[in-house]
């Protein structure tokens, strides 16, 4: 009789104790995705969570304005949750704070390829040699066009060259009566920054970042900043392609109203493009007007934050689901934005999107910002400068000293 009991006790140990390991691990995750991104992805993390029973991942959206003001403190009081995304430009206001683990350890065992990654993005998650996020996206500087309107403009071949640009717009102008290149470059709204991402563009077309190596002063006023300078001013106070004053929605309205040859944005205007009746329009990478194609991309990251009291299992959960978000890259393409793992180009889900595969290609010829946390000012600083001179057709050189004496000085301080 007791070895009866004795044995069913046992059992019912070993059961309570089966149980107890398979209870899944469960992972908070931070999102500042709201809109159709946030429905694209909250779906790809219901998916995640319906692909397997090891791992439970619980998400809460925070939303754009307040979120890095609210990750900001929990970071620091080390009670953020166990996955956060954030922008890559924002990696270097954390890292150096110790604020996110190191991530190679826990990559290995769970068996990521980051073979499988974009080289770019990859290593602007990189720190003194340590991996410290991984990209989930690019989405760069594209640029659109309207394919009617270049039919009637006679306009037979997709400009790769900035004379070819020029040569194009005029033709549509010309011809149909329409604008030749839309892009905002007035402060009025989003500070001109497609004005600003096209000149870092022309500039790294000719091998020069905006800063030096060091981070440490201006690396613009130079024969390539002048040249990336006096192209953006001559179409709209030479060849006047571009018209003045253009504020951010103005000139996505132009083009998705039909009233433009070509216009500069971000690959996220894809989807919103799409939906638009009667718009016949491609997509290509940042073209190399000035030399080899650069265009100027921001990315999404995930990060592990760094706890009061750490949780291995947790950690490494957090790195499974990473690897499972960015392998299934085609589900977040649908909101526009570019893969970083290559094997997902391959997949017939992303290769059936419309437009997706016209401008994959950019995710190669891409560069992210400089890593300074002074960025944010420099960067405003910087389209307040170019738009107030390229309005006012100031020449290169009292333009890009100007802004440089402004970019050091920030640097200084």
């Amino acid at each position: 009789m007791k070895r009866t009991l004795f044995a069913a006790m046992a059992a019912l140990l070993l059961a309570t104790g089966a149980m107890a390991q398979a209870k899944p691990v469960e992972i908070t995750f931070w999102s500042l995705f709201t809109g159709g991104d946030g429905e694209y992805f909250d779906a790809m993390v219901k998916a995640f969570n319906e692909s397997q029973t090891g791992i439970v991942a619980k998400t809460d959206t925070v939303k754009f304005t307040s979120y890095y003001t609210k990750l900001t403190a929990a970071l620091a009081a080390k009670n953020a949750p166990d996955v956060i995304v954030s922008h890559q430009h924002q990696l270097v206001n954390y890292v150096p704070n110790g604020a996110f683990l190191a991530l190679d350890d826990y990559v290995k065992q769970a068996g990521m390829d980051l073979s499988s990654f974009q080289a770019a993005p990859l290593a602007g998650c990189r720190f003194d040699g340590k991996l410290y996020a991984i990209p989930m996206d690019v989405h760069p500087i594209v640029m659109y066009y309207n394919k009617d309107l270049l039919a009637k403009a006679g306009v037979t071949k997709v400009p790769e060259t900035l004379a070819e640009l020029l040569a194009a717009a005029k033709a549509v102008q010309s011809k149909t009566g329409a604008t030749g290149i839309a892009a905002d470059n007035t402060t009025a709204t989003y500070k001109a920054y497609t004005l600003s991402r096209m000149y870092l563009s022309l500039l790294k077309e000719q091998g020069y970042a905006f800063l030096d190596d060091a981070n440490a002063k201006a690396n613009f006023n130079n024969a390539a900043g002048a040249k990336a300078y006096q192209a953006l001013s001559d179409m709209m106070n030479k060849d006047k392609v571009m018209p003045k004053g253009l504020d951010y929605d103005s000139s996505c309205a132009s083009f998705k109203l039909g009233k433009a040859a070509f216009h500069f944005n971000g690959v996220w205007m894809v989807g919103t493009l799409s939906e638009q009746a009667g718009l016949n329009f491609g997509v290509v990478q940042f073209p190399a007007l000035l030399g080899k194609n650069a265009g100027w991309c921001g990315s999404h990251t995930f990060a592990v934050p760094a706890q009061k009291s750490q949780d291995p299992a947790k950690a490494l959960a957090a790195i499974k689901f990473i690897d499972w978000m960015t392998s299934h890259g085609e589900m977040w393409a649908k909101a526009g934005h570019i893969p970083t793992r290559t094997t997902v180009y391959a997949k017939a889900e992303f290769k059936n999107l419309p437009h997706r595969s016209e401008y994959a290609d950019a995710a190669q010829n891409t560069f992210s910002v400089p890593a300074t946390a002074k960025w944010q000012e420099i960067y405003d600083t910087m389209s307040d400068c170019l738009e107030e001179s390229i309005a006012l057709n100031r020449d290169a050189k009292t333009a890009l000293s100007t802004m440089e004496a402004k970019v050091n000085a920030i640097l200084k301080k």
